[in-house]
């Protein structure tokens, strides 16, 4: 049964989930139904557009949204999702970096680093360069600064500064720890989370026949 959408949407809703082709930018507040227009649209391209599932690409931020937005996909247009690419934005990284993480020299099978892993490996840093945790900062506080500077692609004694001012006088250590930190992560094998979303970016920047492909597959 066709989908009225006329019906099933408000008006605002409606022109979200009709707009033409291109960049469309929605300011919504929380409960307004941005997953609804969200997974209306994936219908609208697939029922009314004719567009194949396998070349759209659903994303968000936590897994809880993305298994509701696929689910809702699914309860809308039933089969007719199968072979969307979908879920958060770790998972879509992690998705592309095993299937080419030699473009970054990165083994298909490397392994990804939880919290507790991330912790452990800075403590290992931390016991080579005869750092204690008491006199120089927790694992904790260096596993935050090392992401926000991985996440806004700063230098790390910027995030030092700027946000653990208290360690502005041990930037040469929290450099040392950190080059340690990447170099261990490295021989591992490994990436953290924050790994996943640089170096799935890094994918694109580093290889433009890559970016061109997905380009083309996603249009």
């Amino acid at each position: 049964m066709a989908i009225d959408y006329q019906a099933e949407l408000n008006e605002q809703q409606l022109e979200v989930v009709t707009s033409p082709d291109g960049p469309v930018l929605v300011i919504a507040a929380a409960g307004t139904g941005k997953t609804r227009a969200l997974t209306y649209r994936v219908a609208w391209l697939v029922e009314e557009q004719c567009v194949a599932p396998s070349r759209i690409l659903l994303l968000t931020f936590t897994n809880k949204a993305a298994r509701e937005m696929l689910e809702r996909a699914t309860a809308l247009i039933g089969e007719g999702v199968g072979g969307l690419w979908g879920g958060t934005f770790h998972h879509m990284a992690n998705r592309l970096l095993r299937r080419h993480g030699e473009v970054l020299q990165f083994p298909r099978d490397y392994t990804i680093l939880d919290q507790d892993d991330c912790r452990a490996l800075l403590k290992q840093c931390l016991d080579e360069l005869k750092l204690s945790p008491k006199e120089f900062a927790k694992t904790d506080v260096l596993a935050s600064m090392y992401s926000l500077a991985a996440n806004r692609q700063v230098p790390v004694e910027d995030i030092a500064v700027q946000r653990f001012g208290e360690f502005s006088e041990k930037i040469e250590d929290i450099r040392r720890v950190h080059k340690l930190f990447t170099g261990k992560k490295r021989e591992l094998q490994a990436m953290d989370f924050d790994d996943l979303l640089v170096n799935g970016l890094r994918l694109f920047q580093e290889d433009e026949k890559l970016l061109e492909r997905y380009q083309d597959h996603f249009a």
